[in-house]
This record gives structure tokens, sequence and C-alpha cells, in this order.
């Protein structure tokens, strides 16, 4: 599948990829919507602030687990002034924020990003994600990772995407396997998470790894609704 994101690699889209701050902003405005079988991703917007402030609240002693720690207080103007910053940030062509939502009843339940884009000698981008406690386990992740994946590779036209995952986080490190996502190393104490640090492993797929992987990501359900 990302053979076709190669073949359309014409003098206009390289001049738009010169330029990463058009890349975002063009090609997932605020609106468009990234379909699997059971989720979509799409950005967030102010009017959103709500569900997030309290997804956030809801999660906050699961999500110090892993990320780092959450405000006290969360308040939803925190939260309007961190949807604009993302916007303003996938104009540049910094990252790309998208909320994680479900299908059933259109409510958001997690978060994955493409952050650290590098459209310069690497094209490349880190995926980072999570997903509210409560719908953990039902294989939901693997959707909105292999549809992230795919938008980046089939439309971003990057060409190496990457996971950096802590040594403990047995969930998270099961789903990059279970992708096919290939392990590249251990990154010592590179974590500062939960007052300590953290190992980490290196995960990444390149391109050619995609092309061989889609078909069966579609088979799965992974990829496609």
């Amino acid at each position: 599948m990302a053979e076709m994101a190669k073949k359309t690699l014409t003098p206009g889209l390289i001049e738009m990829l010169a330029k990463p701050a058009e890349v975002f902003a063009g090609i997932m405005p605020p609106g468009r919507q990234l379909f699997a079988a059971r989720i979509c991703l799409r950005r967030c917007h102010k009017l959103d602030a709500p569900a997030l402030t309290s997804l956030y609240r809801k999660n906050r002693v699961f999500l110090n687990t892993w990320l780092q720690p959450q405000p006290e207080l969360l308040r939803i103007e925190r939260f309007q002034k961190m949807i604009a910053e993302e916007h303003r940030m996938a104009r540049r062509g910094e990252r790309l924020d998208l909320g994680i939502f479900s299908l059933d009843d259109n409510a958001l339940i997690g978060r994955i990003a493409l952050h650290s884009v590098d459209y310069g000698i690497q094209r490349s981008a880190g995926l980072s994600y999570w997903l509210d406690e409560a719908h953990n386990g039902k294989g939901l992740i693997k959707e909105a990772l292999a549809t992230l994946v795919s938008f980046a590779f089939e439309e971003a036209c990057l060409h190496r995407v990457w996971l950096n995952i802590s040594a403990e986080n047995q969930p998270s490190l099961a789903i990059a396997r279970r992708l096919g996502f290939i392990k590249e190393g251990t990154l010592r104490q590179s974590l500062f998470i939960d007052g300590a640090w953290r190992d980490s492993q290196l995960f990444s797929l390149l391109e050619d790894d995609y092309d061989s992987l889609a078909d069966t990501w579609i088979k799965n359900r992974f990829l496609g609704a």
C-alpha cells in the first residue's frame, strides 16, 4: 500500500514536503476523520475540552504510571489552551495530535500523536498514545496505531516511524510486537516516570515494513472500517 504513496511523489508533493508547516494542516485539517473498524481519529477542537478534561481526571492515577505527572487542578481552560497549541504545532509541521473516538457513541476515549517530526534527512516521526483505562484490553489501540501509521506512510510520506516504550510497560510492548514493529534496542534510563529513571525499548517501522504488513492488518481488522 505504501507503494502508492511512493508513486505519487510528484514535483508538487516534493515541494510541499520541503515545507513541513504545510503538511499536517493541508492533509489533516480540523474536522477530517481517519476511520478504523471501531474507532476514528481526528484533531480535537475547543468544544472537546470538557470531554478531554474529564478523560484526564478519570485516568489521572493510571496516566501517572506511564506519563509525566498530571497537575493537581485539571481545568477546562488548560485544555482549551492545549488544543489551540496543538493546532499551531500541526500548522508548523512539528507534530499531529489526535483524539481517539469510539464509533459506538462518538465518545473521546484516548489520545494519539505523531511527534518529533523530521522532514529533513530522516523523514521520520515518533508515535505516542494512551487510552482510557476502561477501554484497555479490547484491541482498540492496535486499530488506532495501525490507522495513524497508515496515514504516516500513505499520506504524510514519512519513511520511518518509531515507538519508545518503557521497558516495564508490558501491554504496550506486546502491542508493538503484535503489529510487527521491529525492536532496535534498549535505551538506558531514558524516561523519567513515576519518580524514577526507567529504561525504554525502541521499536520502529519503515515504509517497506509497512508494505509487507498492511494486508495482514486489514485481515486482522486493525486497519480499515
